[in-house]
């Protein structure tokens, strides 16, 4: 069975031969993860191109679909690092062991490795990637708008500071009305409690007016009906007795 170096070797003499340029995968910006995962590198024309050696451990049919499956959903989570990609497999691999439909759907290419030759028997798709084209009069619009963004961030920066300020100052004077409430409310219980006094105090005063209080007989009218005569009478009599 041909070893995985062999495969690359011959991988890269045949590409050569096509006129692609091969890459060392320290010259590119990609994740370590993607430069782990592939085994060589390509620039054909705009393209990059990142081929994955596959070396079977098994030799029944649907183990090796399986893992050949696996290798391709693998390619397409990493499809947005490279424009295509491809399978190298070795001879004894057999057509009828290859998921072709899963390859052709993928856009995955194949690539054979045989004893005297190597043959692409699939070729890969270009992956489809979002590419955003920005004209001139695009971009100014999207920098005219960023700098009004900018703009409107820090007007409004500003507004939240002065709303904060002027939240403190009602929260401020908020607590000089609560504290003129309680100094009201204790007043307003004061001249309750002195209302029902001077209220008990003209009862009072109502009562000793109505009573006639003997000893004040002959006295004159102006003297006679003045009530605190009577009650000046009457504690008189009380010491007396």
């Amino acid at each position: 069975m041909v070893t995985r170096e062999v495969m690359v070797s011959r991988l890269k003499e045949y590409f050569l031969s096509r006129g692609v340029e091969l890459l060392l995968p320290e010259e590119l910006k990609l994740e370590d993860n993607v430069k782990d995962f592939f085994d060589l590198f390509l620039r054909d024309g705009n393209n990059l191109v990142a081929v994955k050696t596959y070396m079977s451990s098994e030799k029944l049919a649907p183990r090796i679909r399986r893992e050949l499956e696996i290798l391709v959903v693998n390619i397409l989570k990493l499809k947005d690092y490279v424009d295509k990609a491809y399978i190298a497999i070795p001879e004894e691999v057999g057509l009828l062991k290859i998921p072709l439909e899963i390859f052709e759907s993928a856009g995955v290419g194949i690539v054979k490795i045989c004893e005297d030759r190597v043959e692409e028997v699939l070729p890969a798709r270009a992956f489809r990637k979002l590419k955003i084209v920005f004209d001139d009069t695009l971009r100014e619009e999207f920098q005219r708008f960023s700098l009004e963004l900018s703009e409107l961030s820090l007007r409004l920066e500003k507004e939240v500071t002065e709303l904060k300020r002027e939240i403190s100052k009602l929260e401020e004077r908020l607590g000089l009305v609560y504290r003129d409430l309680n100094t009201l409310k204790r007043e307003v219980d004061a001249l309750k409690r002195l209302e029902r006094v001077e209220a008990v105090e003209a009862r009072a005063l109502e009562i000793v007016e109505e009573a006639p209080v003997e000893g004040v007989e002959g006295l004159p009218d102006f003297i006679s009906d003045n009530p605190w005569v009577s009650i000046l009478v009457k504690r008189g009599r009380e010491h007396e007795g």
